[in-house]
């Protein structure tokens, strides 16, 4: 496609949410804003599982994990949708369960059923995590932007904090699903288009089983945390309790599923097919006939645009309960992607940081369990396993990326347990 063509397009594409909730804006409330007052149908929360389960970080774990080793790549794959298969499964209990308690968000469960008084101590670890996953869509926006735009990085990154931002910042939650609509349906076609351009390929890959560079603990780690990621995403847990009702939660889960997965297996062909070699824009670039590049772009834009706001939105759930006015809350929107631009601005290695969010994410999970079983659960417990668990999974990282996830999440349950049972132990003998 002509220049002069392709930059309008990609331009639309850029501009088109912030001026779409310029438009909703004025009819919003409140609650709307937070959490689009719990009316996501069926349509709005099957976009939004594409756009926040198909994500750049997920896009280039996939590529990068199935050219290095097959059975890893693939492994990827079923492990995500075993994992929205799950929140099929258990979205009416997670839907009555925040019912029960008042509240839309995962972070806002662990706060109400552990009777924490100090929100933030919950909040800090568990934003952190998710901020760096919006942070890598961040760079891989900025990145997309320096290939179509004579600017350089600094100026990329805060024009994709901008683009991103602007839209989540004016129209919240609900413009988020509102706008995920043709968000998803620019991903799947070009992942799609990508696919079937490149079925004929015939990929240069070792033996299936081979784990190339990994060991064995992180392809159990990838079956065992990957699934439980998809429960304990922020993004997965609202659209689950502010669906209209259960059964459009489960069956938009449902349908999800297959179609994630479908999606999924396109990225691990085209892994295998030698899509990663160099840079992963310029190397998608190459499997379309030439002049048709912006078909990329305007999957990768629609990718990372989606789950910025996919990400952020479910963290600020908590301000519910608060008085803080609508004006107020989309200033806070605003810090937060100026945050991100500022982190991004300073950030490493990709891959480091996708394999850095989604370990960290692992060390939910004996909170997240106490909170939903109610049993033995302790503020203080909650606390100190979150804050321990992350730290202690990021130092690993530095040492073993295979084996992190798991020695992070077992660090954390007994962090969890010992604490449980100290403060069990104490309330008693008070008593």
């Amino acid at each position: 496609m002509d220049i002069n063509l392709q930059l309008p397009l990609i331009g639309a594409v850029l501009a088109l949410p912030a001026l779409y909730a310029l438009w909703r804006a004025p009819s919003g409330t409140r609650d709307d804003f937070i959490f689009n007052s719990g009316r996501t149908g069926f349509w709005g929360t099957l976009a939004g599982i594409v756009c926040g389960n198909i994500g750049i970080g997920t896009f280039v774990a996939i590529m990068l994990f199935s050219a290095a080793s097959p059975v890893i790549g693939v492994s990827l794959a079923f492990a995500y949708t075993l994992g929205l298969v799950i929140c099929a499964i258990i979205a009416p209990n997670v839907h009555a369960l925040s019912e029960r308690h008042g509240v839309r968000g995962l972070i806002d469960l662990i706060v109400v059923t552990h009777r924490i008084q100090q929100p933030l101590l919950v909040w800090l670890p568990i934003a952190f995590v998710f901020l760096l996953r919006a942070t890598v869509q961040l760079l891989a926006l900025a990145a997309i932007l320096m290939t179509i735009l004579p600017v350089s990085q600094l100026a990329a990154v805060g024009l994709a904090a901008l683009c991103a931002g602007a839209y989540t910042a004016i129209g919240g939650y609900r413009v988020a699903t509102e706008t995920d609509v043709v968000q998803s349906l620019i991903i799947v076609a070009g992942i799609a288009l990508l696919t079937f351009a490149n079925l004929g390929a015939v990929p240069q890959t070792g033996p299936f089983f081979d784990l190339g560079p990994y060991r064995l603990p992180l392809l159990i780690g990838v079956w065992l945390f990957i699934p439980v990621s998809a429960v304990l995403a922020v993004d997965n847990w609202q659209r689950m309790a502010t669906a209209r009702d259960p059964q459009v939660a489960r069956r938009a889960f449902l349908a999800g599923a297959p179609l994630c997965l479908l999606c999924y297996l396109g990225i691990v062909w085209l892994g295998l097919g030698g899509a990663v070699e160099g840079a992963i824009t310029s190397g998608l670039h190459a499997l379309v006939p030439a002049g048709h590049g912006w078909i990329v772009d305007l999957m990768l834009i629609a990718v990372v645009m989606s789950t910025m706001d996919t990400f952020v939105m479910p963290l600020m759930t908590g301000l519910e309960r608060t008085t803080l006015p609508l004006r107020q809350l989309q200033l806070m929107v605003v810090a937060v992607f100026a945050g991100m631009a500022l982190i991004g601005a300073l950030f490493g290695d990709l891959l480091s940081s996708i394999i850095a969010a989604f370990s960290s994410l692992a060390v939910f999970l004996p909170t997240v369990l106490a909170a939903v079983l109610g049993h033995r659960v302790s503020a203080p417990a909650a606390i100190l396993s979150l804050n321990a668990g992350v730290i202690v999974t990021l130092l690993l990282l530095t040492v073993d990326q295979n084996s992190a996830a798991l020695v992070g999440c077992a660090f954390a349950a007994m962090v969890y347990a010992f604490t449980a049972y100290l403060t069990g132990s104490r309330r008693a003998i008070a008593g």
